[in-house]
């Protein structure tokens, strides 16, 4: 049986893109990793910026957290924001459970994708959608079977499309 413990950022990413991703992702169901894109990911997550070091905190694990103004700032970086809304998700996730796991009082995050940037606060609407998310994450998860596929413009460069198309 899952949990909400068992969430990670990226579930909570694959999440807002696309439920079945998600749901092939949170069953140990790997994506081709092969894909160009699976690649790009790695080698963005490889050449960030110098000397950053992965923040890794219970099962999360960000890129970069640090103290800015009296408070502390989440960064994440991507490889493009053709999604932004999993991007800010994902942020939104991490910024949840620092303010509730660690009782930070002010969190904010930054996501990053080449020279785009856009803040994401961590206000009580948004923490209420966060947790509204994790929710039905676990009843997704908790299905015996991954949802049926449907057809999305990114669904093209997914590397998990083996699985659906």
């Amino acid at each position: 049986m899952f949990d909400q413990d068992e969430v990670t950022g990226t579930l909570v990413n694959y999440y807002t893109t696309c439920k079945r991703e998600a749901w092939l992702y949170a069953h140990h169901i790997y994506p081709d990793q092969e894909d160009e894109n699976m690649a790009l990911g790695r080698t963005i997550a490889e050449i960030k910026e110098q000397n950053l070091q992965d923040f890794a905190f219970a099962n999360l694990k960000f890129d970069k957290l640090s103290k800015e103004r009296g408070h502390y700032l989440v960064t994440e970086y991507k490889k493009s924001l053709k999604n932004p809304e999993a991007g800010k998700m994902q942020l939104l996730f991490y910024l949840y459970l620092l303010k509730i796991g660690l009782r930070l009082k002010e969190v904010k995050g930054r996501l990053i994708s080449g020279k785009s940037a856009f803040l994401v606060d961590a206000s009580e609407e948004n923490l209420n959608m966060i947790k509204e998310i994790l929710i039905d994450i676990e009843k997704l998860v908790n299905m015996p079977t991954a949802p049926k596929f449907e057809y999305k413009k990114i669904c093209d460069n997914c590397a998990y499309r083996n699985y659906c198309m």
